[in-house]
């Protein structure tokens, strides 16, 4: 056979192949936002997918961005144990910057406003130092909150246990389960280097978290990482508000190709 025969036999082969990828993820599409909708790996596409085309929720995010690679060195190594997401779990890249910030920050107290299921508090816990301890507030089942929920919230927090993918783990040692309303809860018992904001996604809850967050630094070098931006209008709108409008979260930026915001401390802000 010669060169023309063989080229023509590999281009026919490629646009099988793609025919044949087109048809799954056409049927699998199809399947999954109509009948499989019930199914939250695939309700969990649909913000992702309206991102992509560029649907906003809410307002537009103002934050300036910060590269990945530029918060973080690509160079860090770093443990990721639960690789896959579920509904309401931060994405692998986002686990991965977080990852990366505790290894190269290294605090000795890490606190995590909304446990969830636990699979960020493991990262957290597994790429922290030996002496670390990461506490996790969580709000329990069924408990009335000071300030609203987001309505679509509650599934999140109707859930059999906190915390449940980093039971029985190595890293489990060095987690303290927490539980609380964030908006009464007693944090002047805590201190914290490094401190992860993913409770509700209210914009109420997000300043209180977010002043609270602060707190918990207390005037020492640090870092506050916030989920859901650009993606939650009420995370959206207080993150911008306190860029905004409070000289302490002047220097907030949204973490490029994700939903984190990240707001690095220095040791003489005040809280």
């Amino acid at each position: 056979m010669g060169r023309e025969g063989v080229v023509s036999a590999d281009s026919a082969g490629s646009i099988v192949r793609f025919a044949k990828r087109y048809a799954v993820a056409a049927g699998g599409a199809l399947y999954a936002f109509t009948v499989g909708i019930g199914n939250a790996r695939h309700r969990h596409l649909i913000p992702d997918i309206a991102r992509r085309l560029g649907h906003r929720a809410g307002d537009t995010p103002r934050l300036h961005t910060v590269a990945i690679d530029e918060l973080t060195s690509a160079s860090t190594e770093v443990a990721l144990a639960e690789p896959i997401a579920h509904d309401g779990n931060v994405s692998l890249v986002e686990l991965l910057v977080l990852a990366r910030l505790v290894r190269e920050r290294r605090p000795r107290h890490v606190f995590e406003i909304g446990t969830f299921d636990g699979r960020t508090t493991l990262s957290l816990a597994m790429n922290a130092r030996d002496d670390a301890v990461v506490y996790t507030l969580d709000l329990p089942s069924e408990e009335p909150t000071e300030l609203a929920l987001e309505r679509s919230e509650r599934a999140f927090v109707d859930k059999p246990l906190s915390g449940a993918r980093f039971r029985g783990t190595d890293a489990a040692r060095k987690i303290v389960q927490l539980y609380g309303d964030s908006a009464t809860f007693d944090f002047t018992l805590f201190r914290a280097e490094l401190v992860f904001v993913d409770g509700s996604h209210s914009y109420e809850y997000v300043l209180s978290d977010s002043l609270r967050a602060l707190a918990l630094v207390g005037g020492r070098t640090g870092a506050i990482v916030w989920h859901d931006y650009s993606e939650w209008p009420g995370v959206t709108r207080a993150l911008d508000h306190l860029a905004s409008r409070d000289r302490r979260f002047a220097d907030l930026r949204w973490v490029e190709g994700t939903t984190l915001a990240v707001l690095i401390v220095p040791a003489t802000l005040s809280s």
